[in-house]
């Protein structure tokens, strides 16, 4: 089964500004999905 789920971890704290995909999008390695500050 593919893993459609996945937890993203970031180093620092920090508030997510704009999300880049949609919901079910099929994105590739290295692909840009968040934005934070």
């Amino acid at each position: 089964a593919m893993k459609m789920e996945n937890e993203i971890f970031s180093p620092e704290d920090g508030v997510v500004t704009q999300v880049f995909v949609t919901k079910g999008a099929s994105v590739n390695t290295n692909d840009a999905l968040i934005s934070m500050q």
